[in-house]
């Protein structure tokens, strides 16, 4: 696997519902991107939910626009939706889908993509990293 990018990720928002069976949490964040080929935030509107069933993996699902530039100065927007598991031991793994308006760029996406999420070591604990892979 090749990394692509990382995505620096700020949570700014968090709303839950919980009953015996189920947590669904709701996630906001902004964040921002830099990468060789593309440099970007994260627009308002960020969010990942989570669900949470007792006995099963719990599931993670975000969609998020990233607006900036190319290396060459092209205007650039990325959606993304990442869908994904956390496994038993608690890391996450996910699928991203990547929609890039930007023709040079878009085949940097069109293999299949694997995410990974690391937590950022912050006073605050509410960073993360979305690390972006081909194959």
């Amino acid at each position: 696997m090749e990394k692509l990018f990382d995505i620096n990720v700020r949570i700014t928002g968090f709303n839950q519902v919980k009953t015996d069976s189920t947590t669904v949490n709701f996630i906001t964040f902004d964040g921002d991107c830099k990468a060789q080929f593309f440099t970007g935030k994260i627009l308002e509107g960020g969010v990942d939910t989570q669900k949470f069933e007792k006995g099963k993996p719990g599931t993670l699902s975000a969609r998020y626009i990233i607006k900036g530039k190319d290396s060459k100065g092209w205007d650039t927007s990325l959606f993304i939706e990442n869908n994904g598991f956390v496994n038993e031991e608690g890391s996450i793994e996910t699928s991203p889908f990547i929609l890039c308006d930007n023709d040079e760029l878009a085949p940097l996406f069109s293999k299949k993509l694997t995410g990974r999420i690391k937590n950022v070591d912050c006073p605050e604990k509410n960073r993360i990293i979305i690390e972006i892979y081909t194959e």
